[in-house]
């Protein structure tokens, strides 16, 4: 492996730990250091680039960012509610102005950036429906009692 590819798949791994630590951390955002990762893995690992967008978690939401799709809206609100009950007991709890300030600052910035943000249609469910559209004739009709 060349230093430049070596370096690559470093800087990807960085940002990859950086991303899924975003995950639950809701001070780091997710998105943007796994598209960084992707980046690096690309010119770094086809491999590598091909494992992270195949990855059942984080390949979906990938492909809809870097798509210019976005993120859909039970996402969207999923990682605010999960920032917002991290953050907002901190604040309540704090002691510090400073503290207070910058967390309530944090998360209006967060809600700004979803708002702004394209939302992806949800993804579909299988349709259930074929029952119901199929014809009368098909069903299993009882017959009449006399």
């Amino acid at each position: 492996m060349k230093l430049g590819s070596a370096l690559c798949v470093a800087c990807g791994t960085v940002f990859l730990a950086i991303g899924v630590v975003g995950i639950v951390l809701p001070v780091l955002p997710t998105t943007p250091f796994l598209l960084l990762a992707a980046a690096f893995y690309l010119r770094g690992s086809r491999r590598l680039h091909a494992w992270l967008c195949r990855h059942p978690v984080l390949g979906p939401r990938l492909a809809r960012v870097s798509s210019g799709s976005g993120l859909t809206a039970r996402e969207k609100v999923a990682i605010y509610a999960v920032a917002c009950a991290m953050i907002i007991p901190v604040v309540v709890l704090s002691n510090s102005p400073h503290l207070r300030a910058f967390l309530i600052a944090l998360l209006v910035i967060k809600a700004v950036v979803f708002l702004r943000l394209p939302t992806a249609p949800a993804p579909s469910a299988p349709d259930s429906s074929d029952e119901r559209s199929s014809p009368a004739s098909d069903r299993p009709t009882s017959a009449p009692v006399e």
